[in-house]
């Protein structure tokens, strides 16, 4: 397989994706010689599809949909051998959060991505990956690009998974992170970053590895996707009312100048807790604490603007 390899999920955003891709899809294909694409019908199928069409010798395989198909296709890229990996991953977003096309600064309409997909910068990234607990107490293994976080976000992504996005990506994470606040409640966690014991009571630890999460959130601003680290994010212990005060500010990027907001840099976290405490993986729910996570350096070939 030469050219582009398409892995469209028709459902993401409402069904904005299946339009935004009918709306494309002849000049798409006609960019580059040996181009395909294939449509997703049921949840991990992008991993399969990706798997596949780097195996096939695909020069760029974009995900048409939101961060959650991305990440389906990073799965399936980085379960190919590195030597034999060649493909750049990209993103088209049509879904509902979108957050690393953000952070890269994607265009939103049809011409600017096919001419991002034409004349686009192709380099590497880091990607993130985690060991962490599922739901029947299995180990796991999962990858991210843009963030894994633990505690209240993890309650997001589990109420999130519950109740779906009605209102939209960026609404729907607002909405689900304020009735969180409103019944929010620290934990105490163990954590050891690159062996550094920062153990004690927080709200929430979000591992960035980009800048952006929930629709529009700037949890780390400062992000830089290549560097070989991710940023910690930590809020500690503090009232619910203190915790509403600071959620505005995420969207600006400026909670880390707040009491009780700490930023680490690492390449990898141990956390545990003797408490039930949920993860928040590229915006999906998964799995619990105990978990590690440990950046992969430049693991990836990433297509940009």
């Amino acid at each position: 397989m030469a050219g582009n390899y398409f892995i469209v999920n028709p459902a993401a955003g409402h069904g904005r994706a299946g339009k935004f891709w009918e709306g494309i899809k002849d000049r798409a294909l006609r960019l580059a010689p040996g181009s395909g694409c294939a449509i997703t019908e049921k949840p991990g199928q992008a991993s399969e599809l990706a798997e596949k069409a780097a195996l096939g010798g695909a020069e760029k395989i974009i995900a048409v949909g939101g961060d959650g198909t991305f990440c389906e296709a990073l799965e399936g890229v980085l379960a190919v051998p590195a030597e034999r990996r060649r493909a750049a991953l990209g993103a088209f977003p049509a879904g509902s959060g979108c957050d690393l096309a953000r952070h890269l600064g994607c265009p939103r309409d049809g011409e600017g991505l096919l001419a991002m997909l034409a004349r686009g910068t192709v380099r590497p990234i880091d990607a993130g990956r985690v060991h962490y607990t599922k739901e029947d107490g299995s180990p796991g293994v999962r990858h991210f690009i843009n963030i894994a976080a633990f505690g209240l976000a993890g309650d997001v992504a589990h109420h999130i998974k519950e109740m779906g996005k009605p209102l939209g990506g960026t609404v729907s994470y607002a909405v689900s992170s304020l009735l969180s606040i409103a019944g929010a409640r620290a934990r105490e966690l163990r954590l050891l970053a690159d062996g550094r014991e920062i153990s004690g009571r927080y709200h929430l630890g979000v591992l960035a590895n980009t800048s952006s999460m929930g629709g529009g959130m700037l949890v780390a601003p400062g992000a830089k996707d290549d560097d070989g680290r991710m940023d910690l994010v930590l809020v500690a212990d503090m009232s619910r009312l203190a915790l509403a005060r600071k959620f505005p500010l995420l969207y600006r990027g400026t909670h880390l100048d707040s009491p009780g907001v700490s930023l680490v840099s690492l390449r990898r976290l141990e956390a545990d807790s003797d408490e039930t405490v949920y993860l928040n993986i590229d915006g999906e729910a998964g799995g619990r604490l105990p978990a590690s996570f440990e950046v992969l350096p430049r693991a990836v070939s990433i297509l940009a603007p």
